[in-house]
């Protein structure tokens, strides 16, 4: 049978693979199989947590936000409660969720709505400086 979605566990595992080659840490995956998953726990703590007092993880954020937008990863979770850090290292989570391309790409206007939805309050400033490194105005248009 052709799906459009890889199961879940074969998804995270996808994802993985492609967040890995970009240089992006995710969990070590011990066991993969449609319907099942096992990975190593990270041990770290939330980057909501502790993005605001590090420039070092502000940076990391966003060169994976870029990274994301770049390679077509597409996920309506990418707010900083979905990533961990261990010992100033950002781990991205929850895998599953993320919807890698196979034969077209989603929507760019979709990632930059959900991510402007997600980064409010005193994480504004994140939204900013992505649509800065993506040479993008506030309607996501490129500037001129």
């Amino acid at each position: 049978m052709l799906r459009i979605r890889p199961y879940p566990g074969l998804n995270f595992a996808l994802v993985a693979s492609r967040l890995g080659a970009l240089g992006i840490a995710t969990p070590t995956i011990t066991e993969a199989r449609p319907y099942r998953l096992v990975t190593e726990n990270i041990h770290g703590v939330p980057l909501r947590q502790v993005i605001l007092g590090s420039p070092d993880l502000q940076e990391q954020y966003l060169d994976a936000l870029v990274a994301f937008d770049r390679d077509g990863i597409h996920c309506r979770g990418l707010h900083t409660g979905n990533f961990l850090v261990r010992e100033g290292r950002m781990f991205a989570i929850d895998l599953d969720a993320y919807k890698a391309p196979r034969w077209w790409r989603y929507p760019r206007r979709e990632y930059l709505e959900c991510l402007s939805r997600s980064l409010k309050g005193d994480e504004a400033f994140l939204f900013t400086r992505l649509l800065e490194r993506l040479g993008l105005d506030e309607n996501y248009r490129p500037k001129r």
